[in-house]
């Protein structure tokens, strides 16, 4: 079991991280429909709910792919030492994990046009804000998955934790251009 602690860690902070992540889209969601000048008529609190979600989706990218994926690789025995990232992926899509490589290359993508400023339209702000609203979504279903493959894979005993209820936070919107 010890060779597991890290692990856990990792997981269970994974779970903490979806719970902020959660409340963030909560708040967000009460801004849907969202349209092209969503950017240029932004609150105070309206930047307070918009950072949160973007540092919570940008932690929740980072975290798992710079901490979960490898150690669960490791605890897997899938994980050599001098292994890159892309065979990471690889690997990780081979045992089913991810879908495609290309996936979680769209959640970084996506986690990099949020945590820089780039001269965008405020309406292609607004779809990639969206698009990582939606992406969050994929990432509750991913860490299931992991959690899933470690109890047919592993002795691992998971503590008694509930999935987070994301069935009440309603999909991204955008209105439509008239």
């Amino acid at each position: 079991m010890n060779n597991y602690k890290k692990l856990l860690f990792f997981i269970e902070e994974e779970e903490r991280n979806f719970q902020h992540l959660i409340r963030a889209m909560q708040a967000l969601s009460e801004y849907f429909p969202l349209d092209d000048t969503f950017f240029s008529k932004l609150t105070d609190e309206q930047i307070d709910i918009l950072d949160r979600f973007i540092f919570r989706f940008t932690k929740t990218v980072d975290s798992i792919g710079k901490r979960l994926f490898p150690e669960l690789l490791n605890v897997l025995g899938e994980r050599d030492e001098d292994m890159f990232f892309r065979d990471m992926l690889n690997r990780l899509e081979k045992i089913g994990i991810l879908n495609r490589v290309e996936d979680w290359n769209s959640y970084r993508e996506r986690r990099n046009s949020l945590t820089h400023e780039y001269p965008e339209p405020d309406s292609a702000k607004t779809a990639m804000l969206l698009d990582a609203y939606e992406k969050s979504f994929e990432l509750f279903t991913l860490f299931e998955r992991i959690k899933t493959l470690l109890a047919q894979k592993t002795d691992i005993v998971m503590a008694a934790y509930s999935p987070p209820d994301v069935s009440t936070l309603p999909h991204a919107t955008m209105t439509e251009k008239m």
